[in-house]
């Protein structure tokens, strides 16, 4: 057996035990002594293993194959000599199984997102962000593709579409580009257009803080927060690095705001192309509760004509249309804003994204009268 076979199966065996697919790659792959390149290929067949763990179960059930971490590898590294399985698939579960989502997941999108089937299970491009504070697209292009990696413009004035490694390169370590999906660079750009002087009320490491810098060529005023005061003192790092005009706050915002942008917390389902563990969540928990409440702060941070801006890495209704819905029953002073894109697809409350390369986001812009 290889020694990358081995070491994805040490992963697998470790997820199956504690879950939390990135943190078991954490704790093995620095030590493995595999090649970058190595530790890519590792890591893609984890990520297909965790992709289709519904469907490669029932494949094993049906073949009657041994139920082991081994067997799990080899169906990842063979997937299409079982497609005739599919057949024997029960139709009441067929997303389920053949598409390997929870329960729960199967049946919002057997009901309102059929199309998701299939874009959720596809392995994601890398793609980075330019940082316009410190590059160009042009430059980051030459970085990478000096490198050996490749690199494709995007439907992103700002994005470029490379392979995996692409997160080591020089670009990123330099600042001049960051990794970021495209989804996640639309809503940044939307949000810096909106005001000059913005609030990002829970900003995270600040992937989308500092974007929202890039495409302000550092003009405005950017204001960060998050609750999490470890967070803050990355971000902080990060705002260095990449030379972003952002003033990370020690205590909670506040004052008043052209912008107020707030990404929740939420349970990530759109993320599944690259985080596919997030397919099995069982439920939304008290993720909209908390979306409600932390918006309800919020809005207190907007000026009369300013914007709120509400964000999730979701497409759940319970975590979207259902929050604003109860946000604007109890709040008599916002409207909902109207934002015209080609990415965007229009839902009862605002929009869920729709990039080539991007996570489904849910994105709401409602204005305070």
């Amino acid at each position: 057996m290889s020694k990358i076979s081995r070491t994805a199966e040490q992963i697998v065996e470790r997820w199956l035990k504690k879950g939390n697919m990135a943190a078991r790659m954490r704790d093995i792959l620095p030590n493995s002594g595999l090649s970058l390149e190595e530790r890519e290929e590792v890591a893609k067949i984890v990520h297909d293993v965790v992709r289709w763990w519904n469907w490669y179960t029932f494949v094993m059930e049906h073949y009657s194959l041994p139920e082991r971490v081994e067997t799990y590898i080899r169906l990842a590294r063979s997937k299409d000599e079982w497609e005739s399985a599919e057949k024997s698939v029960p139709k009441e579960r067929y997303t389920e199984i053949r598409y390997s989502f929870s329960p729960f997941m199967a049946s919002i999108i057997d009901k309102e997102f059929p199309e998701l089937r299939e874009y959720l299970n596809m392995e994601p491009k890398t793609v980075l962000c330019v940082n316009f504070n410190l590059s160009d697209r042009e430059e980051v292009k030459d970085i990478l593709m000096k490198e050996g990696m490749s690199a494709e413009d995007s439907v992103m004035e700002s994005a470029v579409i490379s392979d995996s490694r692409a997160r080591y390169s020089r670009a990123v370590k330099e600042g001049k580009a960051q990794v970021q999906d495209e989804s996640s660079q639309l809503i940044a750009k939307i949000t810096a257009s909106l005001g000059s002087k913005i609030l990002d009320y829970c900003a995270g490491n600040g992937v989308k803080t500092i974007a929202m810098a890039s495409f302000m060529r550092n003009s405005g005023k950017i204001h960060a927060w998050d609750i999490d005061e470890k967070r803050r003192k990355t971000l902080k790092k990060r705002a260095e690095i990449y030379n972003a005009k952002i003033e990370v706050l020690e205590r909670r915002p506040e004052g008043e705001y052209d912008v107020v942008f707030v990404d929740a917390p939420c349970t990530g389902v759109g993320s599944a192309r690259r985080n596919p563990e997030a397919k099995y969540t069982d439920g939304v928990g008290d993720f909209p509760e908390k979306q409600l409440s932390i918006l309800n702060e919020a809005k207190e941070r907007v000026r009369k004509g300013g914007y709120l801006i509400y964000c999730v890495c979701s497409f759940t209704p319970q975590e979207s249309v259902e929050v604003i819905d109860r946000f604007m029953e109890e709040t008599k002073d916002f409207f909902e804003e109207k934002y015209e894109s080609e990415w965007l697809v229009e839902r009862k409350h605002g929009y869920l994204t729709r990039m080539p390369e991007g996570d489904v986001m849910y994105l709401c812009i409602m204005k305070r009268t």
